[in-house]
């Protein structure tokens, strides 16, 4: 099986399992989630926590100690500490990372949320980004967690990518529809 259908069924069932808990309990264990699949990360996460969960030579029994540790010590809820524990008995720890995005997606998905990727010239006034906001949950119907991007190469104006929609109004975007309109290479 490939590893973004085995993240999928994983989050997926875990989303089921906290049917009906309430919109609360779904972030707290996403955020959870994610907290533990970060210290996992190559670039960014813990070298010796990595280390110890997937490394072969610690055996499941002490992979599952630590997390309970680790579980215990940060207060986390008992489904993502069972969790985890699944995770270590069927030997998928290492997919970690994308189980935890794809229950994101399965928690924006049931309380009304979407990710917006939003690029900008230079860093965008709280106001401005408070409109942009607005305007794209107008669109969407849905609640906007956005992530802004500084790229000066979009000279001005704003591009926005939700999913695969991509709403550009930047400078760029219209000199390349120039280019093509007027077949300027």
């Amino acid at each position: 099986m490939q590893e973004g259908t085995i993240s999928r069924r994983y989050a997926r069932a875990l989303s089921l399992s906290l049917e009906g808990q309430g919109e609360g309990r779904l972030k707290k264990v996403d955020e959870q989630l994610t907290a533990v699949a970060a210290l996992l990360d190559r670039r960014t996460g813990h070298a010796e926590f990595r280390q110890a969960m997937l490394n072969p030579s610690f055996s499941a029994e002490q992979r599952k100690k630590v997390l309970s540790d680790v579980a215990k010590g940060h207060g986390f809820d008992a489904a993502v500490a069972t969790f985890l524990t699944l995770l270590v008995e069927k030997d998928r720890l290492t997919h970690l990372p994308s189980i935890a995005r794809a229950f994101r997606g399965e928690v924006d998905a049931r309380i009304g949320r979407v990710r917006a990727t939003i690029v900008t010239a230079k860093a965008l006034e709280p106001a401005d980004l408070t409109a942009i906001i607005a305007g794209l949950e107008k669109k969407t119907g849905k609640k906007v967690v956005p992530e802004v991007e500084v790229d000066p190469s979009v000279i001005a104006g704003v591009q926005a990518r939700i999913g695969g929609l991509v709403y550009d109004a930047t400078v760029r975007a219209q000199l390349e529809r120039l280019r093509t309109d007027f077949n300027v290479q």
